[in-house]
């Protein structure tokens, strides 16, 4: 039986963080939306986020979104409906080498209203007794960030979006376009015709933009993160080793954490899996081991094997393609995405309808 096309004035490939944060900004303006995703909406590397919330954002070009996606989870998003942040506070470690290229982003922080004191290496190990930092490292604690249950905030910004978005579990298989604009989407499931595409799928954006001769670079990366049971100080904060790559949060009120460090290998497959092996349990350990000494032998009890999408040639961006006309792409966040992704959507979705004249 054929499908009966469905027709939206957008059309959102990705159901995650990025993808969802979009259409609801959409709805919000009065456009409709149509989400195609295989695994539905929050699945893929959205599943498998830490949902770290922080202002301060020293590297990737992305400060001033940092700052303002931190003030949009704490305000539980746009109509208050958003789970509450988990504000243990937010613990960055930047080599003292670093603080003058820290500095821009740490005023960034500032203006936007946030929280952030800078501490020496000293003052950490003071305040965080289950901490051990070196000299030479800096600390720049923001008392109000922390985490969010990633795929429970992206249920409720799909909750936000109301009858205007409408979700198909399908696979997106090539865009429809003519020889100057977008049309729309082909999908496992039948055709979907939009006026504007926005591409929100991670590494599967690279495929479908090629479908209509765009050039879009994007690699997966590889990530585990680790479940480690020990005995948690009541005031841990989530940390983020600008260093090491190492980053750790609470994971609940019985004393896990949960813990990752950043990794080189890259062309792994996209998908998201239980557990995590020996291997992978034993690089963890012996990096965050020298942030956080009682996680050297702490008891495992789980972990996420897992990926997120990086661009090679830059920074994660929104970019609007003049040819064809109505493609929207906003991909390459190398596993920042969910800190930015409120001020991802409202900018994707400003320069989307601008593309549609709204």
């Amino acid at each position: 039986m054929t499908a009966v096309p469905a027709a939206a004035d957008v059309a959102v490939v990705g159901g995650g963080i990025i993808g969802l944060a979009t259409a609801e900004r959409l709805t919000a303006r009065g456009a409709s939306v149509i989400v195609v995703d295989e695994a539905g909406a929050t699945g893929g590397a959205t599943s498998a986020s830490g949902g770290l919330v922080r202002a301060f954002e020293p590297e990737s070009g992305h400060a001033a979104w940092a700052a303002e996606g931190c003030a949009r989870y704490q305000a539980r998003g746009w109509r208050g409906t958003w789970p509450s942040v988990r504000a243990d506070g937010s613990l960055t470690l930047i080599d003292q080498n670093r603080l003058a290229e820290a500095t821009a982003a740490l005023e960034t922080a500032h203006a936007a209203g946030h929280k952030a004191d800078i501490l020496t290496a000293d003052e950490v190990n003071r305040r965080f007794p289950g901490l051990t930092v070196p000299g030479h490292l800096l600390g720049v604690l923001e008392p109000q960030a922390g985490w969010l249950p990633a795929a429970d905030t992206a249920r409720a910004i799909l909750r936000d979006a109301g009858d205007r978005l409408s979700l198909r579990t399908a696979r997106a298989t090539g865009l429809l376009y003519s020889s100057s604009r977008v049309l729309g989407l082909h999908t496992s499931t039948g055709p979907v015709h939009a006026d504007a595409v926005l591409l929100a799928a991670g590494v599967g954006s690279t495929a479908l933009a090629a479908s209509a001769g765009v050039h879009l670079p994007l690699s997966t990366r590889a990530i585990g993160y680790c479940l480690l049971r020990t005995e948690v100080p009541a005031d841990l904060p989530t940390v983020v080793d600008r260093t090491t790559g190492a980053w750790l949060r609470r994971w609940d009120a019985d004393g896990t954490v949960l813990a990752g460090v950043a990794c080189a290998r890259t062309g792994v497959p996209a998908t998201v899996r239980a557990g995590v092996t020996a291997a992978e349990e034993h690089r963890v350990r012996t990096v965050v081991r020298h942030r956080c000494p009682r996680l050297a032998h702490a008891r495992a009890t789980g972990g996420v094997t897992a990926y997120d999408t990086l661009a090679t040639d830059g920074p994660g961006t929104v970019t609007v393609w003049p040819r064809p006309r109505g493609l929207v792409t906003a991909v390459g966040w190398n596993g920042g995405g969910f800190k930015l992704a409120p001020a991802v959507g409202r900018h994707a979705a400003a320069r989307i309808l601008e593309v549609l004249n709204r």
